[in-house]
């Protein structure tokens, strides 16, 4: 008989000799439940992540999750929303992790305690795009806010996530230094993850803000082409967020996959996503 087996045992005779039956079967029930779950680490259940959609969307989380779940041993639940969702469900309690791109929301939650902690884990970049025959439009613009500005005096279409993601939130900020209010009648909003937004972008024949990883990904078909790049503006960082211990989630689950993301093997798989099929990394792992 093991040693935790007889330590088990001395527990269960001492509980039953302070409490009635009925009460030693419940207590019975919940110290045996206790010292199943904390055995496990709480491998038993998937860890939910709720994700901004550009990881999903590129492809990339289908490079990193089986690692993650053969190191850890532990399954992920998906939940690509954007990134202001994604905080959200971290924050009350319906996931155990997340990863945004959205610097400026993550740092208002970890201020105001919603969250536990980040991680910055990688990063790409921000690009505009839209129809080949139309990079006319931008030709000579030195930044991506003179991008913006070419773009509105055109009166050519653009199409917004409006879907409050880490994207549209760059967006928003990109228009306001732009001086152009990001109600225009000619941004149009999709409301939609990057995947449908680029879609959306290829029929009105519109510009749009997306991630390189999931344009180039996605941009087979559609017609569209990078019009403007580079730039400390749109320099896009990704980071582990972990929950709050207040929100019941699991935070030990949670720092399993920011110490993945920051490992050797994560770093590797990050580093070399897309250099097979596009020639170049689409993410760099960050310092």
């Amino acid at each position: 008989m093991t040693g935790r087996r007889l330590s088990r045992l001395r527990a269960y005779s001492i509980l039953h000799g302070m409490f009635s039956r009925r009460t030693f079967a419940s207590l019975v029930l919940a110290f045996s439940t206790l010292v199943s779950c904390s055995g496990d680490g709480g491998r038993g259940k998937p860890l939910r992540l709720a994700t901004t959609t550009s990881v999903q969307d590129s492809g990339l989380l289908a490079a990193l999750l089986p690692a993650f779940s053969e190191s850890s041993g532990r399954a992920v639940e998906v939940n690509a929303v954007g990134s202001g969702k994604a905080l959200e469900l971290l924050h009350t309690g319906q996931a155990d992790v997340a990863l945004t791109h959205s610097p400026v929301d993550e740092d208002k939650a970890l201020a105001a305690g919603e969250v536990g902690a980040r991680t910055p884990v990688m990063r790409n970049e921000f690009v505009l795009v839209g129809p080949a025959d139309h990079d006319n439009v931008v030709a000579g613009a030195t930044d991506v806010v003179g991008a913006l500005r070419a773009i509105a005096d055109s009166n050519q279409r653009f199409v917004s996530r409006g879907d409050g993601s880490g994207t549209h939130q760059r967006e928003q900020e990109l228009w306001t230094a732009a001086g152009v209010p990001a109600d225009s009648p000619f941004i149009v909003s999709a409301q939609a993850g990057m995947g449908e937004t680029l879609k959306a972008a290829a029929r009105e024949q519109a510009f749009t803000l997306s991630d390189r990883a999931t344009f180039f990904a996605r941009r087979s078909g559609l017609g569209l082409v990078i019009v403007f790049q580079g730039g400390h503006a749109l320099d896009n960082i990704y980071s582990v967020i972990e929950p709050a211990p207040s929100t019941g989630a699991d935070v030990a689950g949670a720092r399993t996959f920011a110490s993945f993301m920051r490992s050797e093997r994560g770093r590797s798989l990050i580093g070399s996503f897309g250099v097979q099929t596009y020639g170049e990394p689409l993410f760099t792992p960050v310092d």
